[in-house]
């Protein structure tokens, strides 16, 4: 009897409606649109550059043929200006010799606003120095503090400049040189006066700073650390990086709600990639063109439901996004400039990386790892697990929802910008592989089938959160004072 009363029930909860229309989200829709943006001739999508507007024309493109109309003449789009500095053009001098940039030392944070700083650098002492070296080279001495000590406490100071020695820096200028010298791309409004710098040297940077200051070494303590004289001299830090001006943008594709039309579900999936390096086209077929051929394929299901005479009760907004590789850049100006309130925002489920396995599931197909959908509001885990059971049973895996994942997914996709702002969000993710972000991200390894499968959970959750009467709710927040 338990049985069956289990099986009427789940009958009950099924819609048939919801599920005529998921259906028609297809593999072969999925790999007839990722053989398009993923291919060579869109340049990997690089945002600001020629393949990214190509994609974004595309998109616009299929939303247009759905039937979607043009939100407020906005152009389907939302524009976002962009700096990108040429990580090059900073000179120092201290004590009139010359130090070289990527050999010497290394400034961050990288991305500034071009200056000149001159002053005098001053041994580490207190907080008062406006400009200050630390030197921590021999760390036989528990009485001194650690060097991330001493770094933390000049940080919180008003210190401008904080000179240090990093014992592995010169490795790492070894192993990682192209990541150390290559640009950075930011929101315009990102470059601002930085309130405090940090110049770290390396081996070689140390030796002629030492050599540049006249430091006496005295001899070793008790413990065998170095004691050093007095430093008092003069430096100068010419700042003066190459910046372009560039333009990303964000792809709208708006449904109109019926009943509740002020309230907003926000499907989300950034469409830029990481361009062309070394004559290579990263065409990025999973990262995250899976996930962007997913909303085209999403975004029609809804329209075939409308003119079918069926709206969903809330607001729809199928957003790609770009600029995710280079920060998540597209979501962070959405949520800073929202086309709608933030407040009226119920959701954002956001697809990024569904195409392929990973090591922990080489052989399984039927599985999806799910981040977020917990963390503000229990109300929208219990809907989406629930979704699942109904329509999709997938394995939904949760170990990078786990706060202490060493990754940090939940951090690390456009998802994340509507969760710092309170928006309840399921980020959907089947984890990286051996092709993560190298030129061999190609379409003939996708599996069209399981990217089809994790969209129609997507469009499933997404129909229930739009039609259920109440709209999902936040967790109350624990007083943390009582």
């Amino acid at each position: 009897m338990l049985g069956l009363l289990s099986i009427e029930l789940n009958a009950q909860e099924f819609d048939s409606t919801a599920y005529k229309y998921a259906s028609e989200i297809t593999a072969d829709g999925i790999k007839k649109h990722l053989e398009v943006i993923a291919s060579d001739e869109y340049e990997g999508r690089e945002t600001g550059q020629k393949g990214q507007k190509m994609t974004m024309e595309y998109l616009i493109e299929q939303f247009k043929s759905f039937g979607i109309s043009d939100y407020k003449e906005m152009n389907y789009r939302q524009e976002f200006p962009l700096i990108e500095q040429e990580n090059s053009g900073v000179n120092l001098k201290i004590g009139g010799k010359e130090f070289i940039m990527f050999e010497d030392f290394v400034l961050s944070p990288s991305f500034v606003k071009n200056q000149k700083i001159e002053g005098k650098i001053y041994l580490y002492q207190d907080k008062e120095n406006e400009y200050a070296f630390i030197w921590k080279r021999d760390t036989a001495s528990s009485s001194q503090a650690s060097l991330k000590e001493q770094i933390g406490s000049l940080k919180e100071s008003d210190t401008k400049i904080i000179f240090y020695y990093s014992e592995n820096l010169s490795s790492n200028l070894e192993k990682y040189e192209h990541y150390f010298k290559r640009s950075r791309t930011k929101l315009a409004s990102d470059l601002k006066e930085n309130n405090q710098f940090m110049v770290s040297f390396s081996d070689a940077g140390l030796e002629k700073f030492l050599e540049a200051s006249e430091i006496k070494r005295k001899k070793l303590d008790k413990k065998g650390a170095e004691v050093f004289s007095d430093l008092s001299m003069s430096f100068e830090l010419d700042i003066n990086k190459p910046n372009n001006e560039l333009q990303g943008e964000n792809v709208l594709a708006y449904i109109e709600g019926s009943e509740k039309k002020e309230e907003l579900i926000i499907i989300t999936a950034h469409y830029d990639h990481l361009g062309i390096e070394d004559s290579l086209v990263f065409n990025g077929a999973d990262d995250d063109g899976s996930g962007t051929v997913s909303l085209i394929e999403i975004a029609e299901s809804f329209m075939l439901a409308e003119k079918a005479g069926i709206k969903p009760k809330r607001s729809i907004l199928i957003m790609p996004v770009s600029g995710e590789e280079k920060g998540l850049l597209g979501s962070k100006y959405y949520a800073d400039n929202p086309v709608f309130p933030l407040e009226n925002t119920v959701a954002n489920l956001n697809i990024d990386m569904i195409g392929r396995y990973d090591e922990n599931h080489i052989d399984d197909s039927n599985y999806v790892y799910l981040i977020g959908s917990d963390k503000l509001s229990t109300e929208l885990h219990e809907v989406s697990e629930k979704v699942n059971t109904t329509y999709s049973n997938f394995n939904l895996d949760y170990r990078y929802n786990d706060e202490n994942d060493p990754n940090r997914f939940y951090y690390r996709s456009d998802h994340y910008n509507f969760a710092k702002n309170n928006i309840p969000v399921i980020f959907y993710f089947s984890g990286v592989h051996e092709d993560y972000h190298r030129a061999t991200d190609t379409i003939e390894k996708i599996d069209f089938e399981k990217t089809a499968k994790i969209a129609r959970l997507v469009f499933h959750t997404a129909w229930e959160l739009s039609n259920r009467e109440e709209r999902i709710q936040l967790d109350e927040k624990e007083d943390k004072d009582s």
